[in-house]
């Protein structure tokens, strides 16, 4: 994939963990942290050139939060916080020749405002950034 060329701004449908297998697998080998609202579950894969660099998963509780107005609310909230801030992730993935997938699983028990959600993205992709930086 000619990763110079495409916006970095999008989030589309292949950037969306969707396959069964493939959550299996990141539920079952990923290694997690948690960052509050989040639990945040990270498998390395293999690169492959017909798949982006990180594929990431957006899992809201239907335990702690009952509606699915305010679930629904949530999960566009971390898609907007994500699509905003996943460029260096990206970037340093890249250069290092990693490839990621991601589950970010809220575990808050109310609605956040998005100023919340920013930040606490930001938390997740620091993490990241520094779990990832020597992966050589």
């Amino acid at each position: 994939m000619e990763n110079c060329q495409k916006p970095l701004h999008k989030l589309p449908k292949a950037e969306r963990l969707h396959s069964h297998n493939a959550i299996q697998g990141l539920f079952t080998n990923g290694k997690s942290f948690y960052i509050y609202p989040f639990k945040v579950i990270v498998l390395e894969r293999l690169p492959d050139s017909q798949l982006p660099e990180v594929r990431i998963l957006i899992s809201v509780s239907k335990k702690k939060i009952k509606l699915a107005v305010a679930r629904n609310r949530i999960k566009r909230l971390i898609r907007e916080g994500w699509r905003k801030h996943k460029s260096p992730v990206i970037q340093q993935l890249n250069f290092y020749g990693t490839h990621l997938d991601i589950a970010l699983i809220f575990t808050g028990h109310d609605i956040p405002d998005f100023l919340l959600i920013q930040k606490k993205i930001n938390a997740v992709i620091k993490r990241l950034l520094q779990e990832y930086e020597v992966a050589d």
